[in-house]
């Protein structure tokens, strides 16, 4: 299996592989760069908001690429991909690599984009997967980028990928009983895990009525409930709102011998 970190690799092969592996992740409605991993928690995502879009879990991994990027290169082909030093990937690794490593770019540098989201992830959920979801949905962590490495290199997180794709951001979106990702959020109840001092949210029916309106203020946390019959959402200042937390996802240590839940 390949597990590294090479200080060595060119700058270029790098911003290659990071443009493929996170398009859009550090501009525009992607937000911020989930390779600033550093914190153990999610950053506060209050300068990382997608600007009233939410998670789409189901995304490919180049979108958000402007054509002519990097994204649109020739890629290796699967049964190619090797390590540059010999050897071989693992499955789940050559299952997250595939389609994804231009070619002349180093798998490997590819590969550890994804370990990183991973890292962040795990490392995050373990004290609150709430965080996890929240970057997520506010665009810290792209959410194709979440989505590929996931899928492929930690299932054990879906649960946060689950939570996130159904949650939306800070904006102004319709209701419907079956939403799309940035337009759309769906009856239910939801909660704001991080809210700021001046998180304020309306829900509104027919004819602009308010059916329920009010602030955080001081409040750890900021719940709101959207009934079937409203008809939009807005909220400023609460970053991301989720749908009733996700699973506790247990640590390696604590998984039963059968896999984790």
């Amino acid at each position: 299996m390949i597990r590294t970190r090479r200080s060595g690799t060119a700058a270029a092969v790098l911003v290659t592989a990071a443009a493929v592996l996170l398009g859009g992740c550090s501009s525009g409605s992607h937000g911020g760069d989930p390779h600033n991993a550093a914190a153990t928690t999610a950053t506060r995502p209050g300068a990382a908001t997608r600007g009233g879009t939410s998670a789409d879990a189901g995304a490919g991994p180049t979108q958000g690429e402007a054509p002519g990027s990097a994204a649109d290169a020739p890629k290796v082909p699967d049964a190619q991909l090797t390590p540059p030093g010999g050897g071989s990937f693992t499955k789940p690794q050559k299952k997250y690599l595939s389609g994804r490593v231009p070619k002349g770019t180093d798998p490997v540098a590819v590969l550890e984009g994804g370990q990183e989201i991973c890292e962040r992830l795990t490392r995050t959920s373990a004290i609150d997967p709430d965080d996890s979801a929240s970057a997520i949905v506010t665009g810290d962590i792209s959410a194709s980028g979440a989505a590929a490495a996931v899928t492929a290199l930690c299932p054990d997180q879906q649960p946060v990928l689950a939570a996130a794709a159904r949650g939306f951001a800070d904006g102004s979106f319709t209701v419907a009983a079956h939403p799309v990702a940035g337009k759309s959020v769906a009856p239910g109840t939801y909660h704001a895990p991080n809210p700021s001092p001046s998180c304020t949210w309306r829900v509104s029916g027919a004819k602009g009525a308010v059916l329920a309106s009010g602030k955080s203020g001081s409040a750890a946390k900021a719940r709101l409930t959207v009934p079937a019959g409203a008809v939009s959402v807005t909220s400023s200042g609460c970053y991301a709102w989720l749908p009733p937390s996700p699973a506790v996802i247990p640590s390696p240590t604590d998984a039963p011998s059968g896999g984790t839940s």
